[in-house]
């Protein structure tokens, strides 16, 4: 199945906000980036998100939304743990060139 779109991806690290030595998924914020994936879901712009098993506290989110600018508003400003620093993002374009969805 051929399939060309551009697809955002949230590459998330650990924010300032959280201490040397704990986890992101201790920090009480966390549940704000929870809260965020929930509603681009809902919104059907999530395709899929987790961590990253390589990098501790890292993680990435895919969105299917239709501009890099409407990424990195959502990605900088409706995630509220990115707001407050427990999450530091990166949003990078995708060429998807094939895709089940």
């Amino acid at each position: 199945m051929s399939d060309e779109r551009i697809w955002y991806a949230l590459m998330h690290t650990p924010g300032p906000e959280v201490p040397a030595g704990q986890s992101v998924l201790e920090q009480p914020g966390i549940v704000e980036h929870y809260k965020f994936l929930k509603r681009r879901d809902e919104a059907g712009q999530l395709v899929a998100a987790g961590p990253l098993l390589d990098a501790n506290g890292a993680g990435m989110t895919v969105l299917d939304v239709e501009s890099a600018e409407e990424a990195e508003r959502l990605a900088r400003e409706d995630d509220l743990s990115v707001v407050a620093g427990v999450l530091e993002v990166t949003v990078r374009p995708w060429h998807v060139v094939m895709a089940r969805r």
